[in-house]
């Protein structure tokens, strides 16, 4: 089998796209499957990640989105897909090429990693072009694909709701081997310079108006900086904004985009809670990654996988809910809460286990019995 992966989104300081291609590397690297990912660049590119052939093609930037690229050329895709004669296509969180891709010589995938309506949320229009264009993309794109594979059921369910048949669920990982309590650093306060009894609250992410970034700094500038310090990690648009927020109050720390995962799980290790206003996620795979290691997730309630853990959810958008449902997560965390929410998120969700699914889905559809 090879897989063919076309991914926009993946740039030096991008996120969940990312990761998941990352992931899949390194899992298919010692499996009978030939991995190719096509991505935007500035300039053509060969390279090899792990077994994994990664082409870069020549791209344009989209303005306002932090660094992410687009292709200049389908053609330039096409004939890669020509010379590599691949059996699935798999196209991530992007959708509009669906029609101009499709083959019969591979079968083509969708991975949708992005909600279609989050992405026209902040698009100014009227709520009916909204509405007429939410409807083009999911009849007229993402129907002609030959299957859709999403993150969540919830995902699925609203895919459903408009006639889509061919969708499947595939639910995302975590490397269990980095992300655990373990790699708490015992000296975090001392690099934080604050006292050992401070409850520590970290949110790591996308800085875009899609994650709620406003209310996120409105929370934090609720709460009492004698007792609480504030962990931001992340890079986006509203980067300029939040360092400028964080130099404002002593209790902030930013750190600006990590890319190593071990550095990742450190700091999630030694919080106590995750910390997400954001209502737009599609599965949420930062928040797998925070309750791996131990912490409570304090986020609105999105019916996700990723949020086993109800009682610390928040069912509004008002600053006081989160403001409470976060003296409440505190109030709570402990020795014992910290193993049982990291052993439920360690038994239930691994890499493992979504690439052995995901290729089960991939023989499935190559073999038409889905």
């Amino acid at each position: 089998m090879k897989i063919v992966d076309i991914a926009p989104y993946f740039h030096d300081k991008s996120g969940g796209i990312k990761r998941y291609l990352l992931e899949k590397s390194s899992y298919l690297k010692d499996k009978p499957v030939e991995h190719v990912v096509i991505l935007p660049g500035r300039k053509k590119n060969l390279q090899y990640i792990n077994s994994t052939k990664v082409y870069q093609l020549p791209s344009f930037p989209i303005p306002m989105t932090g660094g992410y690229r687009f292709f200049n050329s389908l053609r330039d895709i096409k004939e890669i897909l020509r010379i590599e004669k691949p059996d699935i296509v798999e196209l991530e969180g992007t959708y509009l090429p669906i029609t101009a891709l499709r083959s019969l010589e591979y079968r083509l995938v969708v991975f949708y990693h992005a909600d279609v309506r989050t992405d026209l949320s902040f698009v100014p229009l009227t709520d009916g072009i909204r509405k007429k264009l939410i409807e083009y993309t999911i009849n007229k794109k993402l129907s002609k694909a030959d299957l859709i594979i999403t993150p969540s059921k919830k995902q699925e369910e609203f895919l459903r709701s408009y006639g889509i048949e061919n969708v499947q669920t595939v639910n995302l990982g975590v490397d269990t081997e980095v992300f655990n309590p373990s790699k708490r650093n015992p000296y975090i306060n001392n690099l934080l310079g604050v006292k050992e009894e401070t409850f520590k609250v970290i949110y790591s992410g996308r800085l875009s108006p899609e994650k709620n970034i406003d209310l996120l700094l409105e929370v934090m500038s609720m709460v009492d900086g004698v007792f609480f310090h504030f962990i931001l990690v992340g890079d986006g648009p509203l980067r300029k904004k939040v360092e400028k927020f964080a130099k404002s109050y002593p209790n902030i720390t930013y750190f600006g985009y990590i890319s190593s995962k071990e550095q990742l799980a450190e700091l999630y290790a030694s919080s106590d809670v995750f910390l997400s206003t954001s209502n737009s996620e599609t599965y949420g795979l930062a928040f797998l990654e925070a309750q791996a290691c131990g912490c409570i997730l304090v986020a609105p309630d999105l019916e996700l996988e990723t949020q086993p853990f109800k009682e610390f959810l928040v069912k509004d958008q008002k600053p006081e809910s989160f403001y409470s449902a976060l003296v409440k997560a505190v109030n709570h965390q402990n020795f014992y809460t910290r193993q049982s929410i990291s052993a439920y998120i360690q038994e239930n969700f691994s890499w493992e286990r979504t690439f052995s699914r995901l290729v089960e889905v991939y023989n499935g559809i190559l073999y038409e019995v889905i």
